[in-house]
């Protein structure tokens, strides 16, 4: 009782801030200002405020449910919408939104009738959504359809329609109708969430982050972009950047279960793994594959293995082609003294092009500990390590190109593993992503062992040259590396523009 009457009073005293020296017109014209550029929570305050001194305002009953739903709150919204029905404000648009509001609010059967009567393409969305959560896939991908050959706006309609796509499977017809939809309607929400869920699930991690950027640059209180920019800033490497993002969005929003994940990850970034588990421990219920994987992690990395395996069988069991879970199994499998279980796990992943050089490890450790040695070494000559190597070799160059320097790091570093440092261009390209992520002292190290093995190179030439110049660390040595690597190279831009920025500097 008292933490409501607590909660109750700092709304009255927000209210009270807002209305402050400011006329009911004054507050509503600042709210419709609000609205207009996706400010909605300070709109949301002025129309309360406007509300408490006239609660029949149907202009500010009609902007508030309209803020409702832009803050994802279907209920408030059904209620505002059911106020201003009963002073007869209905305006243009009344039965979509209030259709709207009781798809958000999780009433799908409602939602659906109502979707069907309005006969336009908004309606056949909220249908297809409501088929959904009614867990019927093909209705929905048929109220989908229709909506395309129905009348009126279809961006949030391709938009939808384009995730919906994508979880099915269709990358190529989920990009279709997103880009359909942010032709139609370039600076909308939902065409700009939906091309950059697409860039991910590609692997087209720049593009992505550049969707999620312009959305937030528009929308700048949409949780699903600011999320979704700080999980690929993390993809990417790039969480120094995505800490003060994660900070900001802690003090509007504490306690949401997807920042809490994401504060986790920073402090697994800083190998703090009791402060992983103790982070993650509060939401462990929760069925997100990522979240349990990390906390699983943490009792592995807190040698508290036996905690981690049957959260982590069953999240096998869910998904069986989720490498990461297998790995983690095994090796929480092993260390706690089931080695045959552990050589069973890990089988299929070592022996596979996908298996890494820490696969393999785990598996013949495995094996010696389970006596089946000859058995994993006629497994191990009869893999395909070729393959293997080709398909790092291409997943590293192709991060490089998306500048996915996580990726190429763990792509360049497990190529290091199976060739030792005997290639002087998996190097470079390993310094040079290194670099990227702001760690210099490593960067410079390999990029060393790379000039090692090819001192003429112009590309070897370039990375440490650059790097040296950059870090401060050897300007004069770094400058005459950039002159070799011009001359060797006079057509390469990349060294030509190095060398002009070293010499102005």
């Amino acid at each position: 009782m008292r933490k409501a009457i607590r909660t109750t009073s700092a709304i009255a005293l927000a209210l009270m801030l807002v209305a402050c020296g400011l006329s009911p017109e004054e507050r509503m014209e600042r709210a419709e200002v609000a609205f207009a550029e996706n400010r909605f929570s300070e709109a949301r305050l002025d129309l309360a405020s406007v509300l408490q001194e006239n609660a029949e305002n149907a202009g500010a009953l009609l902007l508030l449910a309209r803020t409702q739903f832009q803050l994802g709150d279907g209920e408030g919204a059904a209620s505002s919408l059911a106020r201003l029905e009963r002073l007869g404000g209905q305006a243009e648009g009344h039965a979509a939104l209030v259709a709207e509001a009781n798809l958000l609010s999780g009433d799908y059967e409602t939602a659906l009738a109502q979707g069907e009567a309005l006969q336009t393409a908004e309606g056949a969305r909220i249908v297809a959504l409501a088929q959904i959560g009614l867990g019927n896939v093909r209705a929905a991908q048929a109220a989908f359809e229709a909506g395309l050959a129905q009348g009126g706006e279809k961006a949030r309609l391709q938009a939808d329609y384009a995730i919906f796509m994508l979880q099915a499977g269709d990358s190529s017809a989920a990009e279709r109708l997103a880009t359909a939809a942010r032709v139609a309607a370039p600076s909308s929400l939902d065409p700009l969430l939906a091309s950059a869920r697409i860039a991910q699930a590609r692997g087209e991690m720049r593009a992505a982050l550049g969707y999620y950027e312009q959305a937030m640059r528009r929308w700048p209180e949409s949780r699903a972009a600011i999320l979704g920019r700080i999980g690929v800033l993390g993809d990417l490497g790039r969480m120094e950047e995505a800490r003060p993002l994660i900070e900001e969005f802690a003090h509007r929003i504490p306690g949401d279960p997807d920042l809490v994940y994401l504060q986790a990850r920073l402090a697994a970034e800083d190998n703090d793994w009791s402060e992983v588990r103790d982070m993650l421990q509060p939401i462990e219920g929760r069925q997100d594959t990522r979240q349990q994987l990390l906390y699983s992690r943490a009792f592995v990395e807190l040698d508290l293995p036996e905690q981690a395996i049957p959260r982590l069988a069953t999240l096998l069991r869910r998904t069986p082609s989720n490498v990461e879970v297998r790995r983690l199994l095994a090796r929480a499998q092993l260390e706690s003294g089931d080695a045959e279980r552990a050589f069973a796990t890990i089988h299929p992943l070592a022996s596979s092009a996908r298996g890494t050089s820490q696969d393999v490890a785990l598996f013949n450790a495995a094996a010696r500990a389970s006596g089946r040695s000859v058995e994993a070494n006629r497994v191990l000559v009869d893999s395909p390590p070729a393959e293997r190597l080709s398909n790092l070799l291409a997943a590293g160059d192709r991060a490089l190109r998306e500048e996915n320097w996580r990726a190429a790091i763990d792509a360049y570093e497990e190529l290091r593993g199976w060739t030792g440092n005997s290639n002087a261009m998996v190097l470079n390209n390993l310094a040079f992503a290194h670099s990227r992520t702001g760690n210099a002292r490593k960067a410079l190290e390999i990029a060393e062992l790379a000039h090692d093995l090819a001192p003429e190179h112009p590309s070897v030439m370039d990375t440490l040259g650059w790097l040296l110049v950059e870090s401060g660390r050897d300007r004069s040595r770094g400058l005459l590396l950039l002159e070799r690597a011009a001359a060797a190279a006079p057509a390469n831009a990349v060294i030509a523009r190095h060398l002009a920025e070293a010499r102005g500097a």
